[in-house]
């Protein structure tokens, strides 16, 4: 009897301890394999931080590489450029005074003797620098100098009017008083302002009166100036705008130079003469 407790005590011990290493080894292979899954998280985090990094300096280095696309040189930018080469001491309009058509704006020269003269046109395209077909373009604008110019010369092309008096007047604002008198079927309506002489010409048979578009002249000429005259200068308009006509003519002097431009359009003038360089 003793034996037989004795057997069965040994066996229920034997019986525990395979029980406890069994349980371990299983907790062993857990532990393992947690941590394996573990390792192949970090990895997977690892390797997702590291493209996530690799997107980002990409992107970035996109975004600072400078763009290679360069600002549109503008038309009047160009011919301006060109104009340079040929007279490269002249004044010159940077801005083409225009409302529209500035992609077409064409132009055109001719030099004889101490006189240059420049043609600027609107055409049907955008046609070559000084190009033939220019001449058959009816100019907007025509800009002129006369280099070492003399007294005659200057005196011709700028046509200065000294102020009158003794004539009926026209306030055509707070500070600014015209005189306006008629003859050969024209009215005349004049005033002077820092060495220029201003006339509005209008035709009396048509019935039409200067003094508006005197003082819309007035209004631009303090709005964008004139060129500073070297002696004199003049501002002459005349009423009555037709297609091709020149109407606004401002001429001046710069030293021994004389410049004169003729436009369709008086604000054009201002414009162009308001960019010079």
């Amino acid at each position: 009897m003793k034996n037989k407790f004795g057997i069965t005590a040994a066996a229920i011990l034997v019986a525990l301890s395979l029980s406890a290493c069994s349980s371990n080894k299983s907790n062993q292979s857990s532990s393992s394999s947690s941590k394996a899954t573990s390792s192949k998280v970090e990895k997977k985090t690892s390797s997702q931080s590291s493209l996530s990094t690799s997107s980002s300096s990409s992107s970035t280095s996109q975004s600072s590489k400078p763009s290679s696309q360069s600002p549109k040189e503008s038309r009047i930018s160009k011919l301006t450029s060109d104009l340079r080469k040929v007279f490269p001491n002249m004044a010159l309009p940077t801005n083409d005074g225009l409302g529209q058509g500035s992609s077409k704006l064409n132009v055109r020269y001719n030099k004889s003797g101490n006189t240059n003269i420049i043609y600027y046109s609107v055409g049907n395209s955008a046609v070559d620098f000084n190009a033939a077909s220019v001449k058959n373009e009816k100019p907007y604008a025509v800009l002129t100098e006369v280099t070492n110019a003399s007294s005659s010369e200057a005196s011709d092309l700028i046509n200065y009017i000294p102020a009158q008096s003794g004539l009926p007047t026209k306030k055509l604002d707070s500070s600014t008083t015209a005189t306006i008198q008629g003859a050969a079927g024209q009215r005349y309506l004049q005033w002077n302002s820092d060495n220029y002489s201003f006339v509005i010409q209008a035709s009396s048979q048509l019935k039409e009166d200067p003094t508006d578009r005197g003082k819309k002249v007035l209004a631009l000429y303090k709005q964008y100036g004139l060129p500073k005259t070297s002696n004199k200068g003049s501002l002459h308009v005349t009423v009555g705008d037709s297609v091709g006509s020149l109407n606004t003519v401002i001429a001046w002097q710069d030293g021994s130079n004389v410049y004169q431009i003729q436009a369709h359009d008086t604000e054009t003038a201002f414009k162009m003469l308001a960019s010079l360089k």
